[in-house]
């Protein structure tokens, strides 16, 4: 749900309770008005919904009213605010995805393994592994290489690509508009500062060093598929 739906909601139910107090109490508009030093035409925008309202006011219409700040948001409904022309905005409704598809490019033989290792951990991943940059590009872009596997979910690149490297192939990636929103994950060997920095700029979503330590570095990637596939939500949930 988009916030100017939400606040429009609360905006609106702030002014029907303003003027449910005010005529409660027997008080005119000119009446409140002149007590917090406000035109009547102003505290009926209020009550009318047609501007927002400053807390100061808020709160002073609250201590001539006899009641908490609380009550004027009693009874708001924001999940009943469901717009059929913005239902494409709940991306909630469809979240967590069935399956994830993770696209993996990397050329060492050893690592993959680790990686796939890392990837039995979890049941909803769909894996498909490329061996050097422009079978990566064949994928994402083209779909040439295997037509069957789903636009990916999230990339894991390493940089160390033969044909065609890592950060060239997140360069083109990030200038496609087409695919720049799929989130790429750099691995490497490199530690350099210069080249991390280069990479961030050019669009990654996250830059994992391998460790020479197995547990570590799987660990490292069962964390990295934790925090894409369960805490946030993946560009594609939209799609």
């Amino acid at each position: 749900m988009r916030n100017e739906q939400v606040l429009e909601a609360i905006e609106k139910q702030i002014g029907s309770q303003l003027k449910e107090k005010r005529l409660k109490r027997g008080f005119t508009l000119t009446f409140v008005a002149s007590k917090i030093g406000l035109s009547y035409q102003q505290v009926q925008k209020y009550e009318q919904a047609k501007c927002p309202i400053p807390a100061s006011v808020l709160y002073e219409l609250a201590d001539i009213y006899g009641v908490s700040v609380e009550k004027f948001f009693d009874n708001i409904e924001v999940d009943k605010i469901i717009d059929t022309d913005t239902t494409k905005y709940i991306i909630y409704a469809n979240y967590p995805k069935e399956n994830i598809n993770i696209l993996l490019a990397e050329d060492n033989p050893g690592d993959e393994i680790i990686i796939r290792k890392a990837l039995e951990d979890f049941d909803n991943i769909n894996t498909l592994c490329v061996h050097d940059g422009v079978q990566v590009i064949e994928v994402v872009r083209y779909k040439t290489l295997c037509a069957d596997f789903p636009k990916p979910d999230l990339i894991f690149l390493d940089l160390s690509l033969p044909k065609k490297d890592g950060l060239s192939v997140l360069r083109d990636i990030k200038r496609d508009r087409n695919i720049q929103e799929i989130p790429v994950i750099i691995l490497t060997n490199n530690i350099s500062t210069e080249i991390m920095i280069n990479a961030y700029k050019l669009g990654a979503s996250g830059y994992i060093c391998k460790s020479f330590d197995y547990d570590t570095f799987k660990d490292n990637i069962s964390s990295c598929i934790t925090y894409w596939s369960k805490a946030v939500i993946l560009p594609s949930i939209t799609e």
